[in-house]
Protein backbone atom coordinates (compact mmCIF):
# COMPACT_ATOMS: atom_id res chain seq x y z
CA UNK A 1 0.00 0.00 0.00
CA UNK A 2 1.24 3.37 -1.12
CA UNK A 3 1.93 5.79 2.06
CA UNK A 4 0.83 9.21 0.56
CA UNK A 5 -2.03 10.95 -1.55
CA UNK A 6 -1.79 11.41 -5.31
CA UNK A 7 -2.36 14.87 -4.77
CA UNK A 8 -1.55 17.22 -2.28
CA UNK A 9 -3.17 20.59 -2.24
CA UNK A 10 -3.78 23.82 -0.15
CA UNK A 11 -6.94 26.06 0.01
CA UNK A 12 -6.33 29.39 1.21
CA UNK A 13 -3.25 32.34 1.31
CA UNK A 14 -1.55 34.51 4.09
CA UNK A 15 0.71 31.68 5.83
CA UNK A 16 -2.47 29.83 6.89
CA UNK A 17 -3.75 27.31 4.69
CA UNK A 18 -6.10 23.58 4.45
CA UNK A 19 -4.30 21.18 3.13
CA UNK A 20 -6.04 18.32 1.30
CA UNK A 21 -4.85 14.87 -0.03
CA UNK A 22 -6.19 13.82 -2.95
CA UNK A 23 -7.05 10.18 -4.49
CA UNK A 24 -8.56 9.81 -7.73
CA UNK A 25 -11.14 7.64 -9.07
CA UNK A 26 -14.95 7.34 -10.07
CA UNK A 27 -17.79 8.66 -9.49
CA UNK A 28 -18.13 7.77 -5.69
CA UNK A 29 -15.99 10.87 -3.59
CA UNK A 30 -15.59 10.16 0.26
CA UNK A 31 -14.81 13.70 1.95
CA UNK A 32 -12.34 12.84 4.95
CA UNK A 33 -12.66 15.42 7.55
CA UNK A 34 -9.66 14.95 10.71
CA UNK A 35 -10.67 16.17 14.33
CA UNK A 36 -9.57 20.15 15.55
CA UNK A 37 -6.28 20.64 14.79
CA UNK A 38 -6.03 16.77 12.97
CA UNK A 39 -4.03 17.15 9.49
CA UNK A 40 -4.95 15.47 5.85
CA UNK A 41 -2.99 12.54 7.27
CA UNK A 42 -3.75 11.27 10.22
CA UNK A 43 -1.99 10.06 13.89
CA UNK A 44 -0.06 6.84 12.41
CA UNK A 45 -1.09 7.50 8.51
CA UNK A 46 -4.85 6.90 9.35
CA UNK A 47 -6.31 8.98 6.46
CA UNK A 48 -4.21 8.16 4.24
CA UNK A 49 -4.75 3.97 4.84
CA UNK A 50 -8.61 4.82 4.54
CA UNK A 51 -8.39 6.84 1.35
CA UNK A 52 -6.28 3.78 0.41
CA UNK A 53 -8.24 1.27 1.40
CA UNK A 54 -11.55 2.50 0.01
CA UNK A 55 -9.90 3.19 -3.43
CA UNK A 56 -8.71 0.31 -3.88
CA UNK A 57 -11.43 -1.84 -2.86
CA UNK A 58 -14.28 0.45 -4.35
CA UNK A 59 -12.43 3.04 -6.81
CA UNK A 60 -13.96 5.81 -5.35
CA UNK A 61 -12.43 9.45 -5.66
CA UNK A 62 -11.09 10.41 -1.82
CA UNK A 63 -10.40 13.89 -0.34
CA UNK A 64 -9.23 14.11 3.08
CA UNK A 65 -9.16 17.47 4.75
CA UNK A 66 -7.12 19.25 7.40
CA UNK A 67 -8.77 20.68 10.37
CA UNK A 68 -6.48 24.15 11.76
CA UNK A 69 -7.51 25.47 15.19
CA UNK A 70 -7.71 28.61 13.47
CA UNK A 71 -11.56 29.93 13.61
CA UNK A 72 -10.97 31.56 9.95
CA UNK A 73 -12.43 28.24 8.52
CA UNK A 74 -15.86 27.44 7.66
CA UNK A 75 -17.98 24.89 5.74
CA UNK A 76 -17.86 27.60 2.71
CA UNK A 77 -14.43 26.35 2.38
CA UNK A 78 -15.06 23.22 2.81
CA UNK A 79 -17.75 22.66 0.10
CA UNK A 80 -15.18 25.10 -1.77
CA UNK A 81 -12.59 22.38 -1.92
CA UNK A 82 -15.05 19.59 -2.52
CA UNK A 83 -16.62 20.99 -5.76
CA UNK A 84 -12.82 22.40 -7.06
CA UNK A 85 -11.99 18.54 -7.00
CA UNK A 86 -15.07 17.55 -8.49
CA UNK A 87 -14.62 20.08 -11.19
CA UNK A 88 -10.77 19.45 -11.71
CA UNK A 89 -11.47 15.50 -11.76
CA UNK A 90 -14.64 16.74 -14.14
CA UNK A 91 -16.79 14.08 -12.31
CA UNK A 92 -20.49 14.78 -13.78
CA UNK A 93 -22.76 12.52 -11.48
CA UNK A 94 -20.67 12.47 -7.84
CA UNK A 95 -22.33 10.37 -5.22
CA UNK A 96 -20.92 11.63 -2.27
CA UNK A 97 -19.64 10.29 1.45
CA UNK A 98 -18.20 11.61 4.29
CA UNK A 99 -16.13 10.34 6.92
CA UNK A 100 -15.52 12.51 9.97
CA UNK A 101 -13.97 12.59 13.42
CA UNK A 102 -14.56 14.50 16.67
CA UNK A 103 -15.07 18.10 15.55
CA UNK A 104 -14.80 17.32 11.66
CA UNK A 105 -18.32 15.36 12.42
CA UNK A 106 -19.55 18.80 13.77
CA UNK A 107 -18.20 20.03 10.78
CA UNK A 108 -19.03 17.28 8.48
CA UNK A 109 -22.78 17.83 9.40
CA UNK A 110 -22.30 21.55 8.83
CA UNK A 111 -21.34 20.66 5.44
CA UNK A 112 -23.89 17.91 4.67
CA UNK A 113 -26.68 20.54 5.48
CA UNK A 114 -25.98 22.42 2.24
CA UNK A 115 -24.41 19.36 -0.13
CA UNK A 116 -25.97 15.86 -0.23
CA UNK A 117 -24.58 13.07 1.11
CA UNK A 118 -25.86 9.62 1.07
CA UNK A 119 -23.96 8.37 3.89
CA UNK A 120 -21.93 9.48 7.05
CA UNK A 121 -20.13 7.72 9.12
CA UNK A 122 -19.14 10.13 12.10
CA UNK A 123 -16.51 8.62 15.06
CA UNK A 124 -16.38 10.16 18.55
CA UNK A 125 -19.10 13.22 17.72
CA UNK A 126 -19.04 16.07 20.41
CA UNK A 127 -22.80 15.94 22.18
CA UNK A 128 -21.98 17.51 25.40
CA UNK A 129 -20.86 20.96 23.53
CA UNK A 130 -24.43 22.55 22.20
CA UNK A 131 -26.37 19.44 21.63
CA UNK A 132 -29.37 20.95 20.13
CA UNK A 133 -27.58 22.35 17.25
CA UNK A 134 -25.75 19.01 16.68
CA UNK A 135 -29.24 17.41 17.11
CA UNK A 136 -31.07 20.14 14.54
CA UNK A 137 -28.05 19.49 12.30
CA UNK A 138 -28.66 15.48 12.07
CA UNK A 139 -32.51 16.68 11.49
CA UNK A 140 -31.63 19.06 8.67
CA UNK A 141 -30.51 16.02 6.39
CA UNK A 142 -33.00 13.63 6.08
CA UNK A 143 -31.57 12.00 2.86
CA UNK A 144 -28.62 11.06 4.03
CA UNK A 145 -27.90 7.95 6.53
CA UNK A 146 -25.60 8.30 9.26
CA UNK A 147 -23.72 6.23 11.18
CA UNK A 148 -22.88 7.34 14.56
CA UNK A 149 -19.62 5.61 16.45
CA UNK A 150 -18.37 5.89 19.87
CA UNK A 151 -15.49 4.19 21.96
CA UNK A 152 -16.22 3.40 25.28
CA UNK A 153 -13.45 5.72 26.86
CA UNK A 154 -15.16 8.26 24.76
CA UNK A 155 -16.33 10.84 26.94
CA UNK A 156 -19.42 11.30 25.11
CA UNK A 157 -20.02 7.73 24.96
CA UNK A 158 -22.61 7.72 27.85
CA UNK A 159 -24.75 10.35 25.46
CA UNK A 160 -24.79 8.24 23.02
CA UNK A 161 -28.04 6.58 24.09
CA UNK A 162 -29.58 10.48 23.26
CA UNK A 163 -29.09 9.42 19.52
CA UNK A 164 -31.03 6.22 19.23
CA UNK A 165 -34.49 6.38 18.05
CA UNK A 166 -34.49 9.77 17.29
CA UNK A 167 -34.58 9.84 13.29
CA UNK A 168 -34.80 7.28 10.67
CA UNK A 169 -31.52 6.05 8.72
CA UNK A 170 -30.00 7.50 11.92
CA UNK A 171 -27.85 4.45 13.84
CA UNK A 172 -25.45 4.20 16.80
CA UNK A 173 -22.44 1.77 16.87
CA UNK A 174 -20.43 0.91 19.96
CA UNK A 175 -16.60 -0.22 20.08
CA UNK A 176 -15.64 -1.55 23.31
CA UNK A 177 -11.78 -0.27 24.67
CA UNK A 178 -12.09 2.54 21.76
CA UNK A 179 -10.87 5.96 23.45
CA UNK A 180 -11.62 9.07 22.08
CA UNK A 181 -8.39 8.85 19.06
CA UNK A 182 -8.28 4.94 18.85
CA UNK A 183 -4.97 4.85 20.89
CA UNK A 184 -3.39 1.31 20.16
CA UNK A 185 -6.97 0.80 17.65
CA UNK A 186 -5.68 2.58 14.61
CA UNK A 187 -6.97 -0.73 12.60
CA UNK A 188 -9.94 -0.48 13.65
CA UNK A 189 -10.42 3.14 13.45
CA UNK A 190 -9.49 2.61 9.67
CA UNK A 191 -12.06 -0.08 9.60
CA UNK A 192 -14.59 2.09 10.34
CA UNK A 193 -14.57 3.64 7.01
CA UNK A 194 -16.22 0.53 5.54
CA UNK A 195 -19.44 1.42 7.28
CA UNK A 196 -19.54 4.22 4.27
CA UNK A 197 -20.27 1.04 1.79
CA UNK A 198 -21.97 -1.40 3.82
CA UNK A 199 -22.90 -1.84 7.87
CA UNK A 200 -20.90 -4.09 9.74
Amino acid sequence: MREAFDEICEYGSDGASLVYGCIRGNEKIVFIKAGLGGDHIGYENKYVRIAHALHEKYGCTVISVSNPNEKRWSVEDDAAILNAVIRSYGLQSPELYLFGSSNGCTKGLLLANKILFRRMVLVNMPLTINFHRTKKLLFGIPETEVIAVYGEKDMTYPYASLLEGKRDGLSVVRIQGADHQFIGMTDTFVGLAEMLFFKV
